[in-house]
């Protein structure tokens, strides 16, 4: 978990430092969703991502961890790359008066790493390896908690849909090169 943590200090730290001096950052996000309301509440469905990490140490076992961490790390590490050659902006303004929670993860979680999301990608890996050793009215739990940290993404204004879907997307390879043996 430390060197995951290190990886992903460096990775996201340097690459928003990196992306916050381009002149230039893309613009990934529609016009509708401007309209889109802050919901402040759902900062703490977003928060429960910090949650979501501890849990596999009580549900899985050495090589399932160490699978895992290394799903995680290449998805910090393609997040990374993505951060680099796709620098975005953040079509929602910021809320004057955020409260505690939000104003703690817009102080957290800067404003250029957007696509792919890495909340979505790293809450999904996590909640997607707890699924199998699972009973089923968990697995729902699961599911319906990854479902509701992506909303939360965009209703706490952190995210436009796209970084969501790039989220997803990387999930989708990593749990597939998993599947196939690679990871």
């Amino acid at each position: 978990m430390a060197a995951l943590a290190m990886l992903f200090t460096v990775v996201y730290g340097g690459s928003n430092w990196l992306a916050s001096r381009r002149q230039e950052t893309f613009r990934l996000y529609f016009d509708w969703e401007l309209g889109i309301p802050l919901i402040p509440w759902m900062a703490w469905i977003y928060a429960s991502l910090f949650a979501v990490f501890f849990l596999p140490v009580f549900c899985l076992n050495r090589n399932d961890l160490a699978s895992l961490a290394r799903r995680i790390a290449l998805a910090i590490v393609i997040s990374g790359v993505l951060f680099l050659l796709f620098p975005a902006h953040l079509g929602f303004a910021r809320a004057a008066e955020p409260g505690v929670l939000l104003g703690l993860i817009h102080a957290l979680d800067h404003p250029h790493n957007l696509v792919p999301s890495l909340h979505v990608s790293l809450s999904g890996l996590v909640l997607a390896s707890l699924i199998a050793p699972s009973p089923p009215w968990l697995r729902v739990t699961f599911v319906t908690w990854f479902a509701m940290i992506c909303v939360s993404a965009v209703l706490v204004h952190q995210h436009h849909v796209f970084d969501v879907l790039g989220g997803i997307l990387v999930i989708c390879v990593l749990m597939r090169a998993w599947r196939n043996g690679r990871l």
